[in-house]
């Protein structure tokens, strides 16, 4: 397959903002590079018959980002045609050991730079092109809340596992079942083999579909970090999953639309008992009224 790299020369305060609005266009990952104080801000397309519109989108929302102020180098757009290797040798320059609290997130294929401590629950990942290495804020904010109480024994439910990394994060720090689910079957394929790299096939299931209805039970604890307007439109399937006295946390949420999402799961029966914020990126920890 054919990938087209997009690159966007951002100031360093703008770095975060135009990965985030890379990821929000459509693209299967971003990385950085700086150079001379210019961040270079890279996202990958596939080159497919939805190539040309995303770019005129991603053109307009380049050019409004000074006006928002958040400033860039320069408002142009640079696009190359890269292959899968290319892609490949690109993403793995970029992503290193991550620690969110006692979650260390490593590449499958170097642990360099780590500093291990005894207590580090270590969860391996090769995302391909699925979503989740642990640098975005998002999945940050969740690692930090499913260590915020201990796990001991608990099924967890993680709806839009992208690469596999939560619901992995959840087996390791202790729950008895996880499920995963995934609309993409490309992703869902990532997500069942860094299951195996982490030695948990016996414990972590991944089923393709697009609700967590796909899923026959109900779960103690229950993951979504997707986008706003999914969760807002899977809230009912979302707290029917959630046991009574269960935890649902939620995460993808800008601050724009918090208000809207926590009203659409409250409206399902959870209470919100915590909002976490990284940025402009809220999770909400919630509980299932028993």
């Amino acid at each position: 397959m054919k990938w087209a790299e997009i690159s966007i020369e951002a100031e360093p305060a703008s770095e975060d903002a135009v990965a985030d609005m890379l990821l929000d266009a459509g693209c299967a990952g971003t990385a950085a590079q700086t150079f001379d104080e210019v961040v270079r801000v890279f996202g990958y397309l596939p080159v497919d018959d939805r190539l040309e519109s995303l770019l005129c989108s991603i053109r307009e929302r380049v050019r409004s980002l000074p006006a928002l102020g958040l400033p860039l180098h320069s408002t142009q757009v640079g696009v190359k045609l890269v292959s899968d290797e290319d892609w490949t040798t690109a993403y793995r320059s970029f992503f290193k050991p991550i620690r969110v609290g006692r979650v260390v997130v490593s590449p499958s294929w170097s642990r360099d730079g780590l500093v291990e401590e005894s207590d580090d629950v270590i969860v391996e990942i090769d995302p391909g092109m699925a979503f989740g290495t642990g640098h975005h804020e998002t999945t940050r904010l969740c690692l930090e809340a499913l260590q915020d109480r201990p796990i001991g024994g608990e099924t967890v439910l993680d709806v839009g596992t992208g690469s596999g990394i939560l619901g992995i994060a959840a087996a390791k720090l202790g729950a008895a079942r996880v499920v995963g689910v995934e609309i993409d079957p490309a992703a869902a394929d990532i997500a069942a083999e860094n299951v195996r790299r982490n030695g948990l096939a016996g414990l972590v299931t991944i089923l393709v579909g697009d609700s967590p209805l796909v899923f026959d039970g109900t779960a103690d604890l229950v993951l979504a970090n997707i986008v706003p307007d999914v969760i807002i439109a899977m809230a009912d399937a979302l707290t029917a999953k959630t046991n009574p006295g269960g935890r649902l946390i939620t995460s993808g949420i800008v601050t724009e639309r918090l208000d809207d999402v926590r009203a659409a799961l409250e409206s399902h029966g959870v209470a919100t008992v915590e909002e976490k914020r990284e940025g402009d990126w809220v999770a909400l920890v919630s509980e299932k009224r028993t």
